[in-house]
């Protein structure tokens, strides 16, 4: 099993599911790592968790749940044949650390890969983001 430098098995972990980890996952990981109110961030085969919280149910998995009070996360579902990556939830109750997120995806993800949100629930952050992130398609 290949090792990486910017796993830690602290703030970045993976599954133990995950054998390699393709580049646009380690660009992806690399990215969020830099976010600091997010503090934990984990891979697994086909989409990247990362959150300021995890959970306690002994999987140390980072919690996503939209519109949760005290938490910040992102959960991304990664489409490698396809070379889609799709915001499957975004949280934030810190001003400005959702656009923060979509920036940190944005710049890491492939140029010539496509960028979705399938539901938006959010009254109107995706548009703004859309419109700030060409890239970025709602559907």
């Amino acid at each position: 099993m290949a090792k990486y430098d910017f796993i830690d098995g602290e703030r970045v972990r993976k599954a133990r599911s995950v054998k390699n980890i393709p580049p646009v996952f380690q660009s992806l990981a690399r990215s969020l790592a830099r976010i600091p109110d997010l503090g934990y961030i984990k891979i697994f085969p086909e989409r990247i968790a990362a959150s300021n919280v995890l959970s306690d149910d002994g999987k140390k998995n980072p919690v996503v749940v939209v519109g949760e009070e005290g938490i910040v996360g992102v959960e991304l579902l990664i489409d490698l044949p396809n070379e889609i990556v799709q915001f499957y939830a975004l949280t934030s109750d810190r001003k400005g650390c959702g656009r923060q997120i979509v920036d940190a995806i944005v710049s890491a993800t492939p140029e010539d890969w496509f960028l979705v949100v399938l539901i938006d629930w959010s009254g109107g952050f995706w548009r703004k983001m859309a419109q700030e992130y060409p890239r970025l398609s709602l559907c």
